[in-house]
């Protein structure tokens, strides 16, 4: 997952366009204490760390040491690393590099380059999340002039989610249809909303044995109580998932 979050993360969509801002969010994170993903080597190793204090002025960054043989070894090889952490609740990333091993307040501590560029979404319900089943239950489309469609939600973001179906019998599905209500229950909320279909899968297997397919749904018309529940959830869901990773 941390691969995907990098690949998605450091493009220029996302960089900070200005010195001042890409400060203020290192220090913002610095404040909030909040766990920092160091990506080392060729392989994209994660390694748990923290971001302890910044100094624009002396070019550089502390952050807690990596701890491990192996993460030290890799740099040891100066080979440059990418950090991943967040700043209320958004994805904030940058490269560095090791400049020196150091003591901070008594514990070990690594000095790094100030970073050339700092990347941070814009937008907190961006990544889908995977869902655990017993997160959400069966989904229900309600569709104008067909039968109800249920299916089970494979990922979710605030924007959108999708799910795995039987092809209806009635009516086919299409791209851009509309959808009236979309029904499901998030933990111990009853939630609803209109969506749009954005993608429809191709059907697979036998006449006989058909397979499940997969609709993109993207939500409309929004309301904020949707909105957050859903945000609480894929901030949640999102921080299992990259413990876990």
């Amino acid at each position: 997952m941390l691969r995907e979050l990098a690949a998605r993360l450091f493009r220029d969509t996302y960089r900070v366009d200005s010195a001042h801002r890409a400060e203020q969010q290192l220090l913002r994170m610095a404040a909030q204490r909040e766990p920092l993903s160091v990506l080392v080597g060729p392989e994209l190793e994660a390694f748990a760390s923290m971001l302890l204090h910044v100094d624009r002025s002396d070019g550089a960054l502390l952050i807690d040491e990596l701890g491990t043989a192996r993460a030290q070894a890799l740099l040891e090889a100066a080979a440059p690393f990418y950090a991943i952490g967040r700043v209320d609740g958004v994805y904030l990333g940058f490269a560095s590099h090791k400049l020196a091993a150091v003591q901070w307040e008594g514990y070990g501590a690594l000095r790094i380059a100030y970073p050339d560029a700092v990347h941070l979404l814009q937008r907190r319900g961006f990544f889908r999340v995977l869902v655990s089943a017993s997160d959400i239950g069966e989904v229900e489309l309600q569709r104008r002039g067909a039968r109800p469609l249920f299916g089970q939600c494979h990922d979710i973001s605030v924007s959108g989610m999708r799910i795995q179906f039987a092809t209806p019998t009635d009516y086919m599905l299409s791209e851009g249809e509309y959808l009236p209500q979309v029904n499901f229950r998030l933990g111990q909320f009853a939630l609803s909303t209109e969506a749009e279909i954005r993608f429809v899968s191709a059907p697979r297997g036998s006449r006989t044995r058909p397979q499940p397919r997969t609709l993109g749904l993207h939500f409309i018309n929004i309301k904020p109580a949707f909105e957050q529940r859903l945000q609480s959830y894929v901030q949640r869901r999102d921080r299992e998932l990259l413990r876990r990773s």
